[in-house]
């Protein structure tokens, strides 16, 4: 994903921040385990979050051990050892790293990402072939997105509605109780929605500058305050309409670490990028 949605970690208490970091070891190890160590390299906060939002849809404790790793070899970390959620975010880290390699090439990075595209299929086809109704409505909704661009027929909502599309299937695609699912499935179409934009505004300049495809260079805007001028209402509108899904959606554990992320580490994030300060992790 783009590494966009983190907590604010300055208002999380030591033992909250304690309980993310061991999703996001417990997240590295699972990837690791599954998809060899290079995997490691493609982690992200985004990742992290998808598996301790899920993992809080249900009932029970963490599983939390300190661990020494090949990345903390001489200090212990705490690691998640039995959430299912992280094994099924390791699995949507994979489908999802795929298809942005093969969007890179689209983009013109052919040389730099044809090797990894070589390196990551493999891991792909295991991880599409344990998900494939999630991994079918990714692929379609990407391939939709790129025919906006190759097509030359931008449109900003219909694109990044393409992504809200890509994101419910991610979110909506583990297993949860029943009357849970309409409101997972809003809540992370309004996500999708906004990280597509959060990212388009992001990487304007760069794209500008580098003659890469971005939907408001191909709408013709060429500077970055008429840009954001343009995707800053509807930054905003996606916020509210992922925040009025996430209210209503019941959590059974780490509330206080995942109200964190979507009341302030998303609008602080979406502060920062508007400001011309803030690239994603993955960046």
């Amino acid at each position: 994903m783009l590494g966009y949605i983190e907590p604010d970690k300055h208002d999380l208490k030591l033992r909250d921040l304690e309980t993310y970091n061991g999703y996001y070891c417990g997240l590295c190890k699972e990837v690791s385990e599954s998809y060899g160590q290079v995997s490691r390299l493609w982690l992200s906060n985004d990742m992290t979050f998808l598996a301790m939002f899920l993992g809080a849809l249900t009932a029970g404790e963490d599983h939390i051990k300190y661990e020494h790793c090949i990345v903390h070899p001489f200090r212990k970390k705490p690691v998640e050892v039995q959430e299912q959620s992280v094994k099924y975010a390791a699995d949507m880290m994979i489908i999802l790293r795929a298809e942005q390699y093969i969007d890179d090439v689209r983009d013109g990075e052919r040389s730099r990402y044809r090797g990894k595209i070589v390196r990551i299929a493999s891991k792909y086809e295991r991880a599409a072939n344990m998900h494939p109704e999630e991994a079918k409505i990714i692929n379609e909704s990407l391939q939709e997105l790129y025919s906006y661009e190759v097509e030359g027929k931008s449109n900003v909502r219909k694109m990044s509605t393409c992504f809200g599309r890509v994101m419910k299937a991610v979110f909506t695609g583990f297993v949860m109780p029943e009357e849970q699912i309409r409101s997972v499935g809003e809540f992370a179409e309004n996500l999708g929605c906004w990280l597509y934009l959060i990212d388009i505004i992001d990487d304007f300049e760069e794209d500008r500058d580098e003659h890469r495809f971005n939907p408001l260079l191909d709408l013709g805007i060429t500077d970055r305050r008429r840009a954001r001028d343009m995707i800053e209402p509807a930054l905003y509108f996606y916020l509210d309409g992922l925040v009025k899904a996430y209210d209503l959606i019941q959590f059974h554990k780490n509330k206080t670490i995942l109200d964190n992320i979507v009341y302030c580490g998303l609008r602080r994030r979406t502060e920062k990028v508007l400001a011309g300060e803030g690239a994603g992790d993955d960046k």
